[in-house]
């Protein structure tokens, strides 16, 4: 409802100033800038006789004989003239021969003389009970019609409309413009005076022409006359719009024009006025509440220009006069009114801002001053505009001793094994802000310690605001520094550290490089020879007891040179002296030839194990020795763990392109919490000395690893008392689509 209140107030004020008559002067002034736009000529039925300054000369007496006068109404009846107004009052007696010529003229006339009757004031006063009514003396109104000549002044003191009648001796006079158009019978409202149209096109001549028979035959055949004065020693000039002043005989012969020309203009009245301005104020100020200031202008502005055309054109084509200035009135009002609206937001915007401002700035004091960094602000000349609490503890310096000072002497950035840098380099736009790095700090004291600073910079660009005053961007840099001695002090230690630690892992794996090579000499000779006592190559044994232990000492033999292989295969991974020999493999047939392999086992006895394949896979480039035997452990695991029940071997190509070999079983499975250890070498689920199942726990180790090498994965999912399913993943770079020459099964 509170949105409503500023449109019910414009609304009020306009109606109020509108009928205490405070528009009437715009509305004038808008309705005389009509008439100077819509011009026209007059009719030419109505000539103008004047009594101008020439026939005053010429009649060299004053005032006039009345024989004048009818000699001048004998010419005109005689020249055919349809009626005669005579603008000159005839309420006095003259010479009792020329009041018999005038009467006698006025008889031979037949009633179409018109002769003025009007009321004036008896003194100073305007009192309209101290009115006098005066009109020819009756012997001339007898013989000729009377009419009214009264013409009220507006409120600006100009002659704008024309009483149709005036109520005179208990009659309803009709005014001499309503006679000399032949429009009896209009209301009583005045009508508004067409000054649009051009007095200068009326016919006029001078009194004393006709008054010699000096004019045109048929300058008044039919046409009705009009007698005044024009000269200006007469004094019977009016006001009014747009000619400034006029004889009074004009502005008959002007309304006269209006009536017959029907442009008797009619404005429009209070109702439908204030009713369109209502309804423009409640449909503008809700859209000027959501334009900006200019496109309220334009609008108002265009909007205003328009209507004061259309008023123009409407005017042009009929007697119609639009009273408009409450329709220009109210929208801008409306516009007023938004306007401080939007300056009250405004103002709020900028307080709430001001405030959020002075907030923002009072918490990032909070937040520097509170830093545990040294944090020091370089203004645009290069000075320190700001040094912090936590700067002041590391450098001892207060901050009123260095702001506004060069920050330079405080850093040495020389011996950070970079290029050399200060920071006074900085007020080169041009100049790089240097990532972060390491130098001296020096204290008030001269003592220096291991600094870390970073350096940001922001450059305030120019605003586009056309109240900006600067030309150049201004430029700040943030410094902040930290005390990083002891970082550096336990990093040196740290990589001492770490340094003796790959020291000692690869002296470790080179020692059991050395260890694993000397062992497999000795086992070579121990697995051959106890081969050939097992196989009875140089004769047959006669105590089988013999035989059988033989055959123990070399499948010991062969597993202690398989753990030992499996060592060093790790160690020289380890140390980084594994080489592949990649090649483009065909995976299917790698598998397929790992799963003949494994089941030919004894413990893969009673199991199923199957292998399914997508079709047309791509070449694999990798080394199919180690992929072989990362299969070969995955698929020993599979077997060894799988009492009854199948062990699955699935190939195909994942969505993102990898190529994936999963090995599955239906086993014991494994602990969700141990799987992320079982590839750490050594590493045992059941790590008792009555443990069921033998291994190293080298396997998976070795076969994560070897994959590693080749980019991949190797990926354990289990559930106990269900099954394991390990993943090796191959990335989308090694695969590859090439002719391969595959070896056939025998």
């Amino acid at each position: 409802m509170r949105r409503f209140i500023p449109r019910l107030l414009i609304t009020s004020l306009i109606t109020a100033v509108y009928f205490l008559g405070g528009m009437e002067g715009v509305e004038f002034s808008l309705m005389d800038l009509r008439f100077s736009l819509v011009q026209r000529d007059a009719s030419e039925q109505l000539v103008f006789v004047e009594i101008d300054e020439r026939s005053l000369r010429l009649i060299d007496v004053w005032p006039w004989p009345r024989s004048h006068h009818a000699e001048l109404i004998e010419r005109l009846n005689s020249a055919g003239a349809r009626n005669i107004a005579i603008d000159i009052d005839f309420s006095s007696r003259s010479t009792p021969a020329n009041d018999a010529l005038l009467e006698r003229a006025l008889e031979r006339a037949g009633g179409r003389v018109i002769l003025p009757a009007f009321k004036q004031y008896t003194g100073w006063e305007r009192d309209s009970s101290a009115m006098a009514e005066t009109g020819p003396l009756p012997r001339f109104a007898k013989r000729s019609r009377l009419a009214s000549v009264v013409m009220q002044p507006e409120s600006d003191s100009l002659i704008r409309r024309a009483m149709p009648s005036l109520s005179w001796g208990g009659l309803d006079l009709p005014s001499f413009p309503v006679l000399l158009a032949d429009t009896i019978g209009l209301s009583s409202a005045a009508l508004y005076i067409d000054y649009g149209i051009r007095p200068g096109t009326i016919p006029r001549i001078s009194y004393v022409d006709v008054l010699r028979g000096e004019f045109p035959p048929r300058m008044f055949q039919n046409r009705d006359v009009i007698i005044g004065a024009s000269a200006v020693e007469l004094g019977d000039y009016m006001s009014v719009p747009l000619h400034v002043t006029i004889p009074g005989s004009a502005v008959i012969a002007l309304a006269a024009e209006t009536l017959r020309q029907d442009r008797a203009l009619r404005r429009t009245g209070a109702i439908p006025t204030l009713a369109i301005m209502a309804l423009l104020t409640f449909l503008l100020a809700p859209l000027l509440a959501k334009w900006s200031w200019h496109q309220g202008l334009m609008v108002l502005g265009g909007g205003s220009i328009s209507l004061v055309a259309a008023t123009v054109g409407l005017q042009m084509a009929t007697p119609i006069s639009l009273d408009i200035v409450p329709w220009l009135l109210a929208p801008w009002l409306c516009y007023g009114q938004s306007m401080i609206a939007l300056i009250d937001r405004q103002t709020l915007r900028l307080f709430h801002q001001r405030m959020a401002v002075l907030h923002r700035g009072a918490m990032m004091r909070r937040f520097v001053e509170s830093s545990f960094d040294g944090i020091i602000v370089i203004n645009p000349i290069g000075n320190i505009s700001l040094f912090n609490q936590a700067a002041e503890a590391m450098l001892g310096y207060r901050s009123d001793e260095l702001v506004d000072k060069p920050p330079d002497r405080l850093f040495d950035f020389s011996g950070d094994g970079n290029d050399p840098f200060q920071i006074r380099q900085l007020q080169d736009l041009e100049t790089a802000v240097p990532p972060m790095r390491e130098g001296l700090a020096l204290r008030k004291d001269g003592t220096t310690f291991v600094m870390e600073i970073a350096i940001q910079r922001a450059v305030l660009q120019i605003s586009r605001n056309p109240l900006e005053r600067r030309d150049v961007p201004r430029t700040h840099h943030f410094l902040t520094i930290r005390d990083v001695t002891k970082r550096r002090l336990l990093e040196d230690t740290q990589r001492q550290a770490a340094e003796e630690a790959i020291a000692a892992n690869r002296a470790q794996s080179e020692f059991m490089a050395a260890v694993s090579h000397e062992l497999r000499t000795p086992l070579n000779a121990i697995i051959g020879f106890s081969e050939m006592i097992k196989d009875e190559l140089l004769g047959p044994i006669e105590n089988e007891q013999y035989k059988l232990y033989s055959a123990d000492i070399n499948s010991s033999g062969t597993r202690l040179l398989a753990i030992i292989n499996d060592i060093l295969d790790i160690s020289r991974i380890e140390a980084g002296n594994t080489t592949l020999q990649e090649d483009a493999i065909d995976t299917e047939y790698l598998v397929a030839s790992t799963v003949r392999l494994v089941s030919a086992r004894p413990e893969a006895e009673g199991l199923a194990i199957t292998m399914e394949s997508e079709a047309n896979l791509p070449a694999l480039k990798a080394d199919d020795k180690a992929v072989k035997q990362v299969l070969f452990n995955l698929l020993s695991n599979a077997v060894k763990f799988t009492d009854k029940g199948a062990v699955t071997v699935k190939i195909a190509t994942t969505a993102d392109g990898w190529l994936q070999i999963a090995v599955s079983d239906t086993g014991i499975g494994i602990a969700q919490e141990e799987i992320e250890n079982l590839t750490q070498p050594f590493y045992q689920v059941d790590s008792s000395l009555a443990r069921k199942f033998e291994g190293t726990g080298l396997g998976l180790a070795l076969s994560k690893s070897l994959m590693e090498l080749h980019d991949g994965e190797l990926l354990i999912e289990s559930i106990e008392t269900v099954g394991t399913t390990v993943t090796c993943r191959f990335p989308p770079e090694r695969l590859e689509t090439v002719a391969i020459a595959l070896p056939h099964a025998s």
